[in-house]
């Protein structure tokens, strides 16, 4: 089931408390039917004394499961892997425009197809990747030597260097995104860019990480942009997406 935005918006401002969902405010009629809907599908059952949602688990991952995904669909993947497709990776490419004396980051390099992208506008650009699943560095072993690829948590990579350009496609349950995104922009040097492709609920979540996200963005001067419907359904997933991009001032 792919969920609209509307009703993702009213996902967003729900209130959670363990396993109940309370959604906030008086709803326009056909708007909570749409929203009660995906929640029936979801698992959770409106109770009329509890006057809320009730889930068998936590209502909190529920929802963000729903919220990364766009649809009543667990992701594929525990690490929420979908490769980003070709055209986006053109746009961010357009955006970073790396260069041979540039650093590039990429967090969760996948297969690769971003680093490789990279390479071929800027081959001797230094590069790094870093990507906490084991498959890809044994898919990745012919990278040049101006590729650095490294296994580990993005969000326990603490460089010395800063980054002239990261682009980026990081997972998306549990507000990981936020969490990602916001770490490579304390990654960004003076003047670097900064592309990253997140969910699309990061543009209206009312949660206090995301609030302060799209503050920290806005402050620095950069852009949350919706992208198509469907722009990932070649990688497996119907996911709403949008693109964030920050030039840093220096």
């Amino acid at each position: 089931m792919q969920i609209t935005n509307d009703v993702l918006y009213v996902l967003g401002a729900a209130r959670v408390e363990g396993n109940q969902l309370f959604l906030n405010g008086q709803l326009e009629r056909s708007l909570y039917m749409r929203t009660d809907k995906v929640l029936k599908a979801a698992g959770g059952i409106w109770k009329r004394k509890e006057k809320a949602h009730i889930f068998t688990t936590d209502a909190a991952d529920r929802i963000d499961e729903i919220m990364a995904t766009g649809t009543v669909v667990v992701p594929h993947d525990e690490f929420n892997f979908f490769p980003t497709p070709a055209a986006l990776i053109a746009r961010m490419m357009k955006f970073v425009s790396p260069v041979n004396a540039d650093r590039v980051l990429e967090p969760e390099y996948g297969d690769g197809r971003i680093i490789r992208a990279v390479l071929a506008c800027a081959p001797e650009a230094t590069v790094t990747g870093v990507e906490i699943r084991e498959q890809p560095l044994s898919d990745l072993a012919a990278m040049p030597e101006n590729v650095t690829l490294l296994r580990s948590d993005f969000l326990s990579y603490a460089p010395e260097v800063k980054y002239d350009a990261i682009l980026m496609n990081p997972p998306f349950c549990k507000r990981q995104d936020v969490r990602h995104v916001n770490h490579a922009l304390d990654l960004l040097a003076p003047k670097g860019r900064l592309s990253a492709v997140m969910s699309a609920g990061t543009k209206f979540r009312s949660d206090n990480m995301t609030t302060a996200f799209r503050a920290r963005v806005a402050a620095l001067g950069g852009r949350i942009l919706d992208l198509e419907e469907g722009t990932f359904r070649q990688s497996g997933t119907n996911v709403n997406t949008v693109l964030v991009e920050v030039v840093m001032p220096g």
